[in-house]
């Protein structure tokens, strides 16, 4: 049990990291840049360990058109509207966004699709998330349409994309080993976003320092291809739910880095949308936490 917190702290931490070097590398770097960039290293630390695992990669060719969907859907939206919407917002609120998925989760797949059951309580979480958020971006912005506000929901959009992603990765990926799908499609990803990268921002002629080089190495080792792996391994140990506990942290680890290294201040109402947002998504999964599952 002791190994299995140190996985899920360790993972919670490499995530919320991401959103600093983001930030940092964004005052040289253009945005897709920095995320083509963190893909193709990702990707080459992937599947060096899928194939030190020996997994079967040639198998799962036929399914190149989910792993397309993925990367797109689930990496390269992500990613860019990731990137695009830091530039308006801090890496601490911009570390809370994971816990729309869940909550965007909820939307997709009992409002809209309607295939999991209706509860009031679910409802209300939703209700309460949305204030949380709304406390963290700060009344303010959201009322006047200002920069921030811009930035979340670019954010707000990517994650919106992550949450169909994951529901489709759970009806096409079930008998595909974690690893293969990651490798696959951050492939795709890696293909999709220096694409975009050299359309629109011509990365070549940026002016790239150590720093940025040493930045773009963090962000793909250990925020992307450790994090991916650290994340798979532990559901493998632990499974999903315990694992689930990873994005309730990120925020935690996010708002305090970004307090400590990039000398971010936040309100006590952006501190206290924090607890409210982890409140909401628990209502939303109440009944699975009792379950386990």
């Amino acid at each position: 049990m002791v190994l299995n917190v140190i996985i899920l702290l360790t993972v919670a931490a490499l995530w919320a990291f991401t959103f600093i070097f983001v930030k940092v590398e964004e005052s040289d770097i253009t945005p897709i840049t920095i995320m083509s960039g963190r893909a193709i290293i990702a990707f080459f630390g992937i599947l060096l360990v899928t194939l030190i695992t020996k997994q079967d990669l040639s198998g799962h060719l036929k399914d190149w058109w989910k792993f397309v969907f993925f990367a797109v859907f689930g990496t390269a939206v992500l990613w860019v509207f990731l990137g695009l919407g830091q530039e308006e917002v801090s890496a601490g609120l911009a570390s809370v966004m994971p816990t729309l998925a869940p909550l965007l989760t909820f939307v997709i797949l009992v409002l809209i699709l309607r295939e999991e059951p209706f509860s009031t309580l679910g409802l209300i979480g939703l209700i309460i998330g949305i204030v949380g958020i709304v406390l963290v971006v700060g009344i303010h912005e959201v009322m006047s349409g200002g920069g921030t506000a811009k930035g979340f929901l670019l954010i707000l959009l990517g994650f919106a994309f992550f949450a169909i992603n994951g529901i489709m990765v759970g009806k096409w990926a079930k008998n595909i080993h974690p690893l293969v799908t990651s490798t696959y499609f951050l492939f795709f990803a890696a293909l999709i976003l220096t694409a975009l990268a050299f359309i629109f921002e011509s990365p070549t002629k940026l002016p790239w320092t150590v720093d940025n080089y040493l930045e773009e190495l963090a962000l793909g080792i250990f925020c992307t291809g450790a994090g991916y792996y650290g994340y798979y391994y532990l559901i493998h140990r632990a499974g999903a739910y315990f694992s689930s506990f990873i994005f309730y942290f990120i925020p935690i680890f996010g708002m305090v880095a970004g307090y400590l290294l990039l000398k971010e201040d936040y309100t006590l109402l952006q501190m206290a949308g924090v607890p409210i947002v982890f409140f909401g998504v628990y209502l939303i999964n109440r009944e699975k936490f009792k379950k386990g599952g």
